[in-house]
């Protein structure tokens, strides 16, 4: 589906709220004037019109062969700076499409004309604005049609963000290293990539070229005097490399002086890769927290989705780092896999939080244009049944003793839904917070790792990417140390 706009401004707003309403569709933004239309295919057009102290965005739709069209006002007043009304005009924009796309298709989504990936940061910035959280929770339902557990959601996940904004420093600094290696390729997946399993010179070269870049970043942060405050390890499989290299990777992290007590995740990811060797070679490097992700508990739907593992091998997992560590356990569920129905995602939630881990993360499954999914365009699950999945998926884990903590939307996720961290009291992931709301600048290492360097307090961000592909990453190195560098943190 196309939707054309003349002013090429608000393209990223219309596609994204556009993407967000109805990803079946695939609409794309044109800039330009909208062609004549013969064919009774799909499409759209908004325009952006100012005068000296409003703006009135108009959208009109047209869907199945239905037609509507719906417009939105905003006035600047004395209390706009520059930067808040450029917000105002794009938020009046995304609302004229969510307008029109519920009235012409009768359609509530629950996230209302919310684009962003950050509800939680929205309404972090209420609150920080002087907002009550009533207030805040007002905003969130009537300024962006959001419903009204949605928004209660976003609130929590903000107050969170306060709490965890307010202990940090200007020196405070997160980590991030991305292993692209997995034992497998599972179907739902587009993360850049390689199976392991075919010798292990492709993940050596890797290494040699990582090596390189905690080189040049202990200089970034010793010259900046900088203070880990987190580290995840992800990817990919960390733990598809072998015992040795992974031990090899975790020994030139240590060069970086990782504070003690200072939050530490390894993404284990696949039960199948969990193994006594390579969790001996874990043990000594100040990793506090490990990953376990089901993703389900259905062994018809493991083999759909190719994950090359069993049911039982999750449980023995679990089982085995509790035997040997004292770490925090993290696992993965995603709503909305093929061919699991509302009871049995239900049941393996129950049998999820029966094996007791820290957090629980429950993720809609988002079928991405690089997905073996999304390239055979399989059936998805219905946002009905979805919508039983998310809500009782909350349900189940308050029951259980688990709370949210924080989330995020995608882009091509299926319905107008989330993924949402759950925790134990004490126990959230510190790392995902300052990710999602952006509260400190995260170093990226590794291939396609994006470093972002945010300081609210200067109004500056920086993003750095590295290449996606693990062989342009390595022949690239020289490059990629030079940028490293030149980072400044302060």
């Amino acid at each position: 589906m196309k939707i054309y706009i003349l002013d090429e401004k608000y393209k990223f707003d219309v596609e994204q709220t556009a993407i967000m309403l109805m990803p079946e569709r695939e609409p794309r933004v044109t800039v330009g004037l909208q062609p004549v239309q013969s064919d009774g295919s799909d499409y759209g057009t908004v325009d952006v019109l100012f005068s000296d102290n409003s703006v009135l965005a108009c959208c009109t739709l047209v869907l199945d062969g239905e037609k509507e069209s719906r417009s939105c006002r905003a006035v600047k007043t004395a209390a706009h700076t520059e930067q808040s009304w450029a917000r105002e005009v794009a938020h009046t924009v995304r609302r004229s499409v969510y307008r029109t796309f519920v009235i012409l298709t009768g359609q509530k989504p629950a996230w209302g004309s919310l684009a962003g990936v950050r509800p939680g940061k929205l309404a972090r910035g209420f609150l920080e604005s002087g907002m009550t959280p009533k207030e805040t929770l007002s905003k969130l339902e009537n300024g962006y049609y959001i419903r009204k557990d949605k928004a209660a959601l976003a609130l929590k996940a903000a107050e969170v963000a306060l709490e965890l904004k307010a202990e940090l420093t200007p020196n405070d600094i997160a980590l991030y290293i991305d292993v692209p290696f997995c034992p497998s390729r599972c179907a739902y997946c587009s993360f850049i990539s390689r199976t392991t399993g075919v010798g292990e010179g492709a993940a050596d070269a890797y290494l040699d070229a990582l090596e390189l870049e905690i080189a040049a970043v202990r200089e970034v942060i010793k010259n900046a005097d900088a203070n880990i405050k987190a580290v995840y390890i992800g990817g990919g499989t960390p733990t598809s490399l072998t015992p040795a290299q992974l031990s090899r990777m975790l020994t030139a992290l240590d060069s970086l002086e990782i504070p003690s007590g200072c939050e530490y995740t390894l993404e284990a990811g696949r039960p199948d890769t969990i193994t006594a060797e390579r969790l001996e070679a874990v043990l000594g490097h100040g990793v506090t927290r490990v990953s376990v992700n089901p993703q389900t508990f259905s062994q018809k739907v493991l083999d759909t989705i190719g994950r090359n593992h069993s049911v039982k091998e999750v449980s023995e997992a679990v089982e085995l780092v509790r035997k040997m560590t004292d770490l925090e356990i993290n696992m993965d569920l995603i709503a909305g896999l093929p061919g699991e129905s509302t009871a049995v995602f239900a049941a393996g939630v129950l049998r999820a939080s029966d094996l007791d881990p820290d957090n629980i993360t429950v993720h809609t499954l988002a079928l991405k244009r690089g997905s073996d999914f999304a390239l055979r365009m399989g059936k998805q699950t219905s946002p009905e049944a979805l919508a039983v999945m998310v809500e009782g998926s909350a349900t189940l884990l308050k029951q259980q003793g688990y709370e949210p903590y924080y989330l995020y939307r995608q882009k091509y996720m299926n319905g107008s839904f989330e993924n949402v961290g759950y925790a134990r009291e004490g126990k959230i992931c510190r790392y995902n917070v300052y990710m999602m709301d952006e509260l400190l600048p995260v170093i990226a290492l590794g291939c396609g790792g994006s470093t972002k360097i945010t300081r609210e307090d200067k109004g500056r961000f920086i993003r750095i990417t590295n290449p996606k592909y693990p062989e342009e990453y390595i022949s690239r190195i020289d490059e990629i140390v030079d940028k490293k560098r030149r980072i400044e943190l302060r």
